[in-house]
């Protein structure tokens, strides 16, 4: 800073003899000033610009920082989530094949109950036939031995009584 000044001395003392050599140029009297000007300038502002500029360049590149942060954490998130996504569309592939062999599994015992229902029906009903028939047929000779017996006077009872010591 010192040279600084100390140039600005020389180019003044330069002004002042310029002037006395009977030169009247305006332009060095004026550079001068602007140099002492500037000088003077750059003494009272010149480290706080350079200061805000460095800050200012500094903020920015953090700011830039973090967003190349933010933007790297996105694109990782961004792809493990894909990863998750991937990994639901295969589990929900298995569930889906599960739910079919589980509806299948469903299907065939139901319809394996179902068919030992209709065989134990129909057995049931055979058993009922018969015992209809058995029934049918007792009703059959109950009646037939009230219409032969019917002049007898003797009961029913009595009837199946005589029948049974005979046979």
């Amino acid at each position: 800073m010192k040279k600084i000044v100390a140039l600005l001395g020389l180019f003044s003392a330069f002004a002042f003899a310029a002037d006395a050599a009977g030169h009247t140029t305006d332009i060095i009297p004026r550079t001068v000033n602007f140099l002492i000007f500037a000088a003077i300038l750059w003494y009272l502002v010149g480290n706080k610009a350079i200061n805000f500029f460095k800050q200012r360049k500094e903020g920015i590149a953090s700011r830039l920082q973090k967003i190349e942060e933010k933007l790297k954490e996105s694109k990782a998130r961004k792809e493990a989530l894909k990863a998750e996504l991937e990994n639901s569309k295969i589990k929900a592939k298995e569930i889906i094949e599960d739910a079919k062999n589980e509806a299948k599994h469903l299907e065939n015992k139901i319809k394996t109950q179902t068919e030992e229902e209709i065989a134990l029906l129909q057995k049931y009903f055979e058993e009922f036939k018969v015992l209809e028939a058995k029934k049918i047929k007792k009703e059959a000779i109950e009646e037939f031995l009230e219409e032969t017996l019917k002049d007898i006077h003797i009961s029913s009872d009595e009837a199946a009584k005589l029948i049974l010591k005979v046979a």
